[in-house]
């Protein structure tokens, strides 16, 4: 089964430059709005299994976790410091009639 897109926020909600912390299913996630558009990773520090702070970006794509500062890329959802090693997932994200969708795999939805 494929995964199904989620509302989540209306696109004047997430001004460029800034995140926002939603829920997809029992999923957390970080919605980042770059300048290439939309981009959203797990929000849970993979080292910490801590949420991420989201009221900074850091270098135009980077989120931090509050805990230890560690780094996530948010259009890879790529550690980029330690103490994390390991990478965030990515979900697919789109914009419909002003609204931010996300998709995350439908077992994630439970």
């Amino acid at each position: 089964m494929a995964a199904e897109f989620i509302d989540v926020a209306a696109l004047d909600d997430i001004p460029r430059g800034a995140c926002k912390a939603v829920s997809v299913g029992s999923i957390r996630v970080v919605v980042a709005h770059l300048s290439d558009g939309f981009h959203a990773v797990e929000n849970r520090c993979s080292h910490a299994n801590s949420p991420l702070l989201t009221s900074k970006v850091y270098h135009g794509r980077q989120i931090a976790c509050p805990i230890h500062g560690a780094r996530f890329d948010l259009k890879t959802g790529e550690a980029k410091s330690p103490p994390a090693f390991t990478s965030l997932m990515k979900f697919p994200v789109r914009v419909v009639d002003g609204r931010v969708e996300v998709a995350v795999p439908p077992t994630k939805l439970g």
